[in-house]
């Protein structure tokens, strides 16, 4: 007899960030210099919105992308932090992973640049050391945290808290749900109830056959 064999394939997470790494956009950085700086509300680049500062809008003409031909510098202006942001549907309770590639604006002091990474009323910081870096070795690494959802949308913003100028350099960000809200389990004593219940019953009608 022939037996088959059923292998179930992991279903991949599905990412719900739109647009995470900036190639799709209404304007275009020019060459040269290849950046174009984006002022605060901007929502020029694709499912994305400059919340504070000023970003540039950086081509690889400028400097090399961790994926595709775009990437962004938090710093647009000198003494203007910036930020972006992007909304999406989340579950509440489940928890989610941003994942993201940083590197740095290599022209500029300081040699650390430093991000906030923040969503769902939490944050964390990361940092970046552009020594011995340039912009045809930008040196870009992944990074990722977990948030938990706390409402039906989430907002994920990226902000720069260096401000020269030159700052973090982001790129290929995603965001996927790790873990679902797991559904509610009958309480121990509730199945006992209902296996007590179903042992009198068959029980009963043993009794009736009798």
């Amino acid at each position: 007899m022939a037996v088959s064999t059923f292998v179930i394939a992991p279903v991949q997470a599905a990412n719900l960030i739109q647009n995470g790494s900036f190639e799709t956009a209404t304007v275009t950085p020019s060459n040269p210099p290849g950046f174009l700086t984006l002022n605060v509300g901007s929502t020029a680049i694709t499912g994305w919105t400059v919340t504070q500062g000023t970003i540039d809008y950086v081509d690889t003409a400028n400097w090399q992308a961790a994926d595709g031909n775009r990437s962004l510098d938090l710093d647009g202006t000198f003494n203007s932090a910036g930020g972006i942001q992007q909304t999406f549907n989340t579950i509440i309770g489940s928890l989610y992973r941003v994942i993201f590639d940083m590197a740095g604006n290599p022209t500029l002091e300081p040699p650390v640049k430093n991000m906030r990474v923040s969503a769902a009323g939490t944050s964390s910081d990361f940092s970046f050391d552009v020594t011995g870096k340039s912009g045809t070795n930008m040196g870009w690494v992944s990074k990722s945290w977990d948030f938990t959802a706390t409402s039906t949308t989430t907002t994920l913003e990226f902000i720069s808290l260096t401000g020269t100028g030159a700052g973090p350099a982001l790129d290929n960000v995603s965001v996927v749900e790790v873990s679902s809200q797991p559904s509610s389990i009958p309480e121990p004593s509730s199945t006992l109830g209902i296996l007590s219940l179903g042992v009198l019953g068959i029980g009963a009608a043993l009794k009736r056959k009798l």
